[in-house]
């Protein structure tokens, strides 16, 4: 589900048909209307309104034929574009299973504006997550990313080098930072095996990296009695 800061909210995915769908539902008071339901030929594995304007409302999507596509919903539908101080050029970040992240412009169609790919003889991995952090003026951005095998590398878009790696042994199933437009504060990790990790992005050690915590989420069994 992907929310644009109004009353309306857009679900997408994939049908048992392997095709996908896109559907817009608003609010109203305390129920929900289907506005609008479009089926194309791929599913969809994610999808942001980050590199968009509120006015604009423009949905990029990923499918799983490797494909970007950037919708306009007034027409049908790890993003971002300075959303609350206008800092920074709109951008879109997408990865894969050769573990390259590429980060694109939706003002340039067709080639990315930078790539950053494994080094050559470097063994590739499954590129799970993205996410954009550090932009709290028009030149600073930081691109995370994280793999199938543990790894967590900090790409500094400014000069364009790895700024900070490090491995957690579980897969990254997602980052986030907790305010991407403001200098770097905090960075969730998930990973497999129910364990989250913050890492402290303001304390970092000359050679042990971020300091971080790590905690598990303890399952819980619920019995239900009539």
């Amino acid at each position: 589900m992907v929310v644009n800061r109004e009353a309306k909210f857009v679900v997408l995915g994939c049908l048992p048909r392997t095709t996908g769908v896109i559907k817009i539902f608003e609010l109203d008071g305390s129920d929900l209307t289907l506005v609008k339901e479009v089926e194309k030929p791929k599913g969809f594995k994610c999808g942001t309104f980050g590199a968009s304007a509120l006015r604009e409302r423009r949905l990029a999507t990923g499918d799983f034929d490797g494909n970007l596509s950037i919708w306009d919903l007034e027409d049908t539908i790890a993003g971002f574009g300075g959303k609350s101080i206008g800092c920074g050029a709109p951008e879109i970040a997408t990865c894969g299973r050769d573990g390259t992240v590429k980060l694109w412009d939706p003002r340039q169609r067709e080639v990315p504006v930078a790539v950053m790919k494994p080094k050559n003889g470097e063994t590739p991995r499954d590129c799970w997550t993205v996410a954009f952090g550090n932009s709290y003026n028009s030149d600073e951005r930081v691109l995370c990313s994280g793999y199938d095998n543990g790894d967590i590398k900090m790409f500094d878009l400014k000069k364009m080098e790895l700024r900070w790696e490090t491995n957690l042994a579980n897969g990254i199933c997602s980052l986030q930072f907790d305010r991407p437009d403001i200098e770097m504060n905090k960075l969730v990790a998930t990973t497999l095996e129910a364990k989250f990790h913050i890492f402290d992005l303001r304390t970092q050690h000359p050679t042990k990296g971020f300091a971080y915590m790590t905690e598990e989420v303890r399952q819980q069994i619920f019995k239900i009695v009539p």
